[in-house]
């Protein structure tokens, strides 16, 4: 895991080996926000928003005051943020 740090200091490398990381792992492993917000496109800030005031976001648990979100209820989120065309040819 890539260390910790203030999201502004990952350069683009490091976001891309973090969303590679989520991609790769099993459905079930879990991943601090930082891991989360690369592999969706947002900021861990945006997540936190998230959390505090959308009902309907993303699935996440608390362990010992940390935050974690599991791969499965990323990709779930992203199948709910999906849109079909409902314009007609």
């Amino acid at each position: 895991m890539i260390q910790r740090k203030q999201w502004s200091q990952y350069n683009d490398e490091e976001k891309a080996l973090m969303k590679k990381d989520v991609m790769e792992a099993h459905e079930d492993t879990p991943f601090p926000p930082e891991y989360a917000a690369s592999y969706l496109g947002k900021s861990p800030s945006t997540l936190q928003h998230m959390r505090c005031h959308q009902s309907d976001g993303i699935t996440y648990s608390k362990i010992g005051g940390h935050v974690i979100y599991r791969r499965k209820y990323l990709d779930k989120y992203l199948d709910k943020c999906e849109k079909s065309c409902t314009a007609s040819d």
